[in-house]
């Protein structure tokens, strides 16, 4: 993916030549101007307690009310990025989606006025979403992807930290601690999603912490939270255990986090539609065991037309950096086109009865 380091490079080099640290700032005009421009940091070897205080003001309370300011549902989000940048679960903000009765607020730690925020970017597989909001000047956290990646996979047992706003708004900014309770990915089903590539784990959240932060001991931003054991069917089982939850790995925010930002994202698009093995078992397409996104429509005006069939088990994308995907299901394919953009050339494997071959296919 191309991205745009232009602003980057420049808080970069500001703080090669400033000996008290880098205090960038930066001005949008109307009067708004952006101090908060790195990311807050943690030193090696901090406490739960002092990565939680430190982080506090990054984690803020996100409503969905009526034009009257009745509050309709709430959740909570994290700043990921300077000038209001936040990230929180699509389902938190969904019902203010395209909508002309509903507004998004967003309430920065300890305060009651709420400031307007707007959707940016969503996706309701993943479960995530991006908002901006009118306080340009949130701090906000560093993200690094320990889940999706295997280099630096979160193990059992390692300690993690939720922040958010539980059960009631008079809550906001609770800290709860926790572990990693499986080291395997995990799907889940709701009344309206399948989820897939949660991490579990044992830090107690409430309906309302849905969107807030998971954390590992180096301050990282991993996850967001967005489900407890009550609130679904896990692996296929239902869970009736009160200390299990799970959080969206936070990999696809840190792909497409700049160009958002930047206005410049464009989703690409292959034009295909199907299912993997727990979407199969989730909607009766059939049955459907093995790894791979098989392929159930191809769009004719697409470059995927003639190429891919109906049928089809993709098991591989190559994106034009040389950055291989290997397709176990649903979530691996959408990873791979938010690394790309419009008019990359992939390279698909894909299986076709007992063959397999490759194709190039150009992103539209």
């Amino acid at each position: 993916m191309k991205k745009k380091l232009l602003f980057l490079s420049f808080a970069f080099l500001f703080c090669l030549f400033t000996l008290t640290g880098c205090s960038l700032s930066f001005d949008l005009g109307g009067g708004k101007t952006i101090t908060n421009t790195e990311p807050l940091t943690i030193e090696a070897g901090a406490t739960a307690t002092e990565i939680a205080e430190e982080y506090l003001d990054a984690v803020v309370t996100v409503m969905v009310e009526d034009r009257s300011g009745n509050s309709i549902s709430f959740g909570s989000g994290v700043a990921v990025y300077a000038g209001g940048y936040i990230a929180t679960n699509y389902h938190v903000i969904n019902t203010a989606v395209n909508s002309n009765i509903f507004e998004l607020q967003v309430y920065l730690n300890t305060e009651t006025t709420g400031y307007d925020a707007e959707i940016l970017w969503y996706n309701q597989s993943l479960d995530l979403a991006i908002i901006r909001c009118d306080y340009y000047n949130i701090p906000f956290v560093k993200m690094a992807d320990r889940w999706i990646e295997g280099s630096k996979h979160l193990r059992i047992l390692e300690q993690v930290i939720t922040i958010g706003t539980p059960i009631d708004f008079g809550l906001q900014n609770t800290a709860s601690i926790g572990y990693i309770s499986s080291a395997e990915y995990r799907y889940a089903t709701s009344d309206t999603n399948l989820y897939e590539d949660l991490i579990q784990h044992s830090a107690a959240i409430s309906n309302g912490n849905s969107g807030g932060p998971l954390f590992d001991m180096n301050g990282n931003l991993i996850g967001l939270n967005t489900l407890g054991a009550s609130d679904s069917t896990s692996n296929g089982q239902t869970v009736s255990a009160n200390d299990i939850y799970f959080a969206v790995p936070i990999y696809p925010i840190m792909e497409i986090i700049e160009e958002v930002a930047n206005g410049t994202f464009e989703m690409p698009k292959l034009g295909i539609t199907g299912f993997d093995k727990y979407e199969a078992s989730y909607s009766n397409y059939g049955t459907f065991e093995e790894d791979g996104f098989k392929v159930s429509s191809v769009e004719t005006n697409s470059s995927s037309y003639n190429k891919l069939s109906e049928g089809d088990i993709i098991k591989k994308i190559t994106c034009v950096d040389g950055k291989v995907f290997e397709i176990e299901e649903r979530n691996d394919l959408i990873y791979a086109l938010l690394h790309s953009e419009p008019g990359d050339n992939i390279t698909i494997e894909y299986k076709r009865g007992n063959s397999t071959s490759n194709v190039t296919i150009t992103l539209s």
